[in-house]
């Protein structure tokens, strides 16, 4: 994640440590939230489009474009138009994994049919 660096007054510093010893938590969190509510962007969000209730029903359609898709997170798991491979999101990539076990980065134009992405905040992660 992007680090960022701010001068402060000493009275939101003090409320700031305050606000993290009071929800046991770390600086980054109390400024996450306090600036996705500034600003109206929601974080730790879950995007999700159809249901394995209309896969199972038949809708294999695409309909939303890998682009697409990948501007709601950097992380998630789906299915693709006409169940042609599964997606699996990983840093803001994405990957076909066809039935044959080979991996593909996905083109951007590239329907899919059910899916769920957010953004995840992990340590690390590595793609070879």
């Amino acid at each position: 994640m992007p680090l960022a660096s701010a001068d402060i007054p000493k009275s939101l510093r003090i409320a700031l440590d305050q606000e993290i010893a009071r929800l046991r938590t770390d600086e980054s969190a109390v400024v996450t939230a306090a600036l996705s509510k500034y600003l109206g962007i929601p974080v730790h969000t879950l995007f999700q489009v159809s249901t394995s209730g209309a896969l199972v029903a038949g809708v294999f359609d695409g309909e939303v474009s890998v682009k697409s898709i990948l501007e709601h997170g950097d992380f998630g798991l789906g299915t693709f138009a006409n169940l042609d491979g599964e997606m699996v999101v990983l840093d803001g990539r994405a990957f076909q994994v066809q039935g044959t076990g080979r991996v593909l980065e996905a083109a951007s134009d590239g329907g899919l049919t059910a899916r769920v992405r957010t953004r995840l905040k992990c340590p690390s992660s590595r793609i070879a």
